[in-house]
């Protein structure tokens, strides 16, 4: 009976283990996360988001969702300006120029841009 038991407490602790890590990291995180570091950038959970947030760093948040996308509903605090996977490597000249006016003249601070997916 007591060999079921610990055998059974056992199961119950590698289940519960692997849902608390599940619930954690998703498992294309690690994947996106490479992806990110190779293109340049870091990924930030919403946690980290949230302490972003709560601590009072001079930061902007950038929605590049469509417009009705982000009229529906996004982060607080975040601008908006839409971009496209065509424009990866470079931007004309007006979105550059609305990018740079929405960064502002501070290049010190974090960018936190934000999708429907991680590209």
């Amino acid at each position: 009976m007591t060999r079921h038991f610990i055998s059974l407490i056992l199961f119950f602790s590698l289940s519960f283990t692997s849902i608390a890590l599940a619930k954690e990291m998703p498992l294309w995180w690690e994947q996106a996360e490479a992806e990110a570091k190779r293109e340049g950038y870091d990924l930030i959970t919403l946690d980290e988001l949230e302490s972003l947030y709560q601590s009072g760093k001079d930061f902007i948040i950038l929605d590049v969702r469509p417009d009705y996308e982000y009229k529906r509903a996004h982060l607080p605090q975040a601008a908006n300006l839409e971009f496209h996977l065509g424009e990866r490597l470079t931007l004309d000249p007006a979105k550059q120029k609305e990018f740079e006016k929405l960064l502002g003249p501070n290049k010190d601070r974090t960018i936190v841009i934000y999708c429907r997916s991680f590209r």
